[in-house]
């Protein structure tokens, strides 16, 4: 029988979730991001099963991403693997592993075997973040499609919470949290807004083009003076039939009297240009009184 290790187990067929722990590796697919993932998973299914006998619960950012709510990037944490645990007898000291002494609890869910708290708890655990970055992880509890929580459950057990550390952070990110976004970077965008002193925009606001009798949600919308803007990805690029979608639903907009500013990840870093930008747009469309 041949041992595997740190320095054969790639030749074995193996990869390597923890030190010292291997298991078969995955067939890598198309998707780097799910390939990512679900070597992530296996990591995190081990960490739980090493520290079985102090019944462990995710914590914080691995709790967050196995629940497929997207973090800012600082708050991203794919190489740890954060729990909690009862007592500080139960925290081992590994440099793969955070453990974290949190008492009262109880287990909201299991997610694909993994226990998990309610998502409010563990938003509550981040708050050593800034209040923005809270707000783009409380956005994606509540997003248009297929949403975690709604406003009401968030604010229920945020209450609930009361008194746990963290909880004064998280009302702060609260009153600037919405429904509705369909991704990270269109709460960014709009907290680039506000901060910058110019008007809430509605979030994936539905605009009616009557000329096509179509109807299309703006990532972030001004409706009294027809302003939108938009987070530019560009994930489509090379796309052609994706890019005549986009240029057609831009024209008809356009048609419908709306102004539409588009913003890359670059402009979110560098923002003096494109507050502006949003900035003169509101002030000429706005009707003098």
């Amino acid at each position: 029988m041949v041992t595997v290790n740190r320095w054969n187990y790639q030749t074995k067929g193996q990869q390597r979730l923890l030190h010292g722990v291997y298991a078969p590796a995955a067939e890598a697919t198309s998707d780097p991001r799910a390939d990512r993932r679900r070597q992530w998973l296996a990591k995190v299914k081990a960490v739980l099963a090493m520290y079985e006998e102090a019944e462990p619960v995710l914590y914080g950012p691995t709790a967050l991403q196995v629940l497929g709510v997207a973090l800012p990037h600082e708050a991203e944490d794919w190489e740890r693997v954060h729990i909690m645990v009862q007592t500080p007898a139960e925290r081992r000291r590994r440099n793969d592993v955070v453990s974290h002494i949190v008492r009262g609890l109880p287990v909201w869910r299991r997610v694909d075997g993994l226990p998990v708290l309610h998502p409010v708890a563990h938003w509550v655990q981040m708050s050593e973040l800034s209040v923005d970055a809270m707000v783009q992880i409380g956005d994606g509890f509540l997003r248009r499609r297929t949403p975690l929580l709604s406003l009401d459950d968030m604010r229920a057990h945020l209450d609930a919470l009361t008194g746990r550390p963290g909880v004064k952070k998280a009302r702060c990110a609260m009153e600037l949290v919405r429904a509705g976004t369909d991704s990270i970077y269109e709460s960014k965008t709009r907290l680039v807004l506000v901060r910058a002193g110019l008007p809430t925009p509605a979030v994936n606001l539905p605009v009616w083009c009557e000329s096509v009798g179509v109807s299309y949600h703006v990532d972030l919308g001004y409706a009294q003076t027809k302003v939108a803007v938009e987070y530019d990805g560009r994930v489509h690029v090379g796309d052609h039939i994706q890019m005549e979608i986009d240029a057609d639903r831009r024209r008809n907009l356009q048609d419908a009297g709306w102004m539409v500013i588009n913003v890359t990840a670059a402009q979110l870093r560098h923002p003096a240009e494109f507050i502006r930008s949003v900035e003169n747009a509101l002030v000429l469309r706005t009707p003098a009184r």
